[in-house]
């Protein structure tokens, strides 16, 4: 890279950092980067959720969700957060994405009524019940545009924000996966690529174009519990060792209990609806798919990206970073940890510098409905150190301009100060000589 792009991007580090949050169904992962030139992690953490805390993208349990993540606020690893500031992804099951073109020359209110028209014959939700935002990127043909909009329930998000303030987090932006995804995983190519999350409950597609530009996403209701459930029935056997077992072997051949032949015709259904994704998505935007990633825990078995590339025929690979970034503190010795953590890897990267361009739900939310949160309070949650506390209240811009203008008010003092004591000394000098 050369050196003025290396300094450009130094230049869009933020210190007044955020670090991400992402809340599944059955798991809560924190990550904090920071940002020196390149992008390292120096905070991370994780924790599983019971059934019944999260479910289709809804917080249930509110109780039972802080109490897990309080709890991981103050286990993290190497240290505790620097910011009670976070940036959370809203769950893809409640999400509408949708990628069109409008005239170039529309701007403003005319913009608007334009993007509301063309989702109005597209969602099945009325766009005045949902916070929406897009984001607009130019095209090969001058006259259009492309519109990525996002959309999602008013009371989903709503609630994740009202969550987090009642344990002292600020939420500063509202992002979605996808994006996040393709942030921390695509490299900038002239290949088409499809991200395939194999979370616990659901497997999530999003596919995405030459530019980055998320396109389609499809959700599927089987994932790693799927396979879990069917090694637990063969072998009639718990659900935790269930999960060992799938783990452990997953689709090795000669693998002990014939672990693989338990799950081959799950992964067989499974495939069936990512090939009708795939046909569909090549059918309709005219672009063969290259590339496929795997992430979220499933996507750990062993050989199962082995297995999927036999049945759709197309590269396939466990997912890394696609950016300048050290994972060092986070895999260790526990080999690519990157699957499990690369949503909120994403959203990291989003609050360690401004050089992204990303929705952010947050902004189209009434302002009586964002963080209404007592700031006081962070002095008594501790999940923050004593430094990282007093870093947190100056980061509140009402305390950081009371602070530059009472240093302001400081200098001018002693400078006048200063100019007193030098007519006195000038004064001085001037009487004795006489």
């Amino acid at each position: 890279m050369a050196f003025k792009d290396k300094l450009k991007e130094t230049l869009t580090i933020k210190f007044d950092k955020a670090f991400g949050l992402d809340i599944s169904d059955r798991s809560v992962e924190i990550i904090e980067l920071e940002k020196v030139f390149r992008f390292s992690v120096t905070t991370y953490g994780r924790e599983e959720l019971p059934a019944g805390v999260v479910e289709n993208g809804k917080i249930v349990d509110a109780n039972a969700l802080a109490l897990k993540l309080k709890t991981l606020l103050k286990e993290v690893k190497p240290k505790r957060v620097s910011t009670n500031k976070t940036i959370i992804s809203l769950p893809e099951t409640q999400v509408f994405i949708e990628c069109f073109t409008i005239e170039a020359t529309l701007k403003s209110a005319e913009l608007n009524q334009a993007i509301l028209d063309k989702i109005s014959t597209i969602l099945p939700l009325n766009p005045d019940k949902m916070y929406w935002d897009f984001i607009r990127k130019p095209l090969p043909d001058k006259t259009k545009a492309l519109i990525i909009f996002v959309g999602v329930p008013r009371d989903i998000a709503s609630g994740y924000v009202k969550f987090c303030n009642s344990i002292g987090l600020e939420v500063v932006s509202l992002s979605v996966e996808s994006l996040s995804l393709a942030r921390a995983i695509l490299k900038k190519s002239d290949r088409q690529s499809l991200i395939m999350d194999i979370g616990t409950l659901s497997t999530s597609l999003n596919f995405f174009d030459s530019n980055d530009c998320a396109q389609m996403s499809v959700i599927i209701p089987m994932a790693g519990q799927n396979f879990t459930d069917a090694i637990k029935a063969k072998l009639n056997i718990e659900p935790a060792d269930a999960d060992e077992l799938k783990a452990k072997f997953g689709f090795k051949n000669g693998s002990e209990n014939n672990i693989k032949k338990v799950v081959l015709p799950v992964l067989d259904e499974m495939m069936k609806e990512v090939k009708a994704a795939i046909s569909y998505y090549e059918e309709n935007f005219k672009q063969k798919l290259d590339d496929v990633y795997l992430i979220g825990g499933s996507a750990l078995m062993p050989g199962i990206a082995e297995e999927i590339k036999l049945r759709i025929d197309r590269p396939i690979q466990i997912a890394e970073s696609g950016h300048n970034i050290s994972l060092k503190s986070l895999t260790g010795k526990a080999g690519n940890s990157f699957p499990l953590f690369a949503n909120v890897i994403g959203l990291g990267m989003l609050g360690a510098s401004g050089e992204f361009q990303d929705i952010n739900l947050l902004k189209k939310m009434p302002r009586a409905e964002v963080n209404a949160i007592d700031k006081l309070n962070l002095f008594k949650l501790g999940y923050l150190s004593k430094v990282n506390t007093v870093r947190a209240v100056f980061n509140n811009k009402y305390v950081l301009i009371t602070v530059i203008i009472l240093i302001g008010v400081i200098f001018a003092v002693l400078l006048q100060q200063a100019k007193n004591f030098g007519y006195a000394s000038v004064s001085s000098s001037v009487t004795a000589g006489f």
